[in-house]
């Protein structure tokens, strides 16, 4: 979940309609607390990154804000 929020976050760094391709280089991701039954979100954000490499973090929340996960990642472009 956070390698797809982190990786189309990734994807609208190249176009708007986000279209470009990454593949993941690294990913580490720290688990601080159970997920509970209901809904979690998501949410990635580009953290830096240059030409071909972009650097990505993500947070994992529960239905009542409650950080679930956290990761940070590499992503490198991916030529058509």
């Amino acid at each position: 979940m956070l390698d797809n929020a982190m990786g189309f976050a990734a994807s609208l760094t190249g176009e708007a309609a986000g279209e470009t391709r990454f593949m993941t280089i690294s990913m580490t991701t720290q688990y601080l607390a159970p997920a509970r039954p209901g809904r979690v979100t998501a949410k990635g954000e580009i953290s830096g990154g240059g030409r071909s490499l972009v650097f990505a973090e993500g947070v994992v929340t529960d239905q009542n804000g409650t950080v679930v996960a956290t990761s940070t990642g590499v992503y490198k472009r991916v030529k058509p």
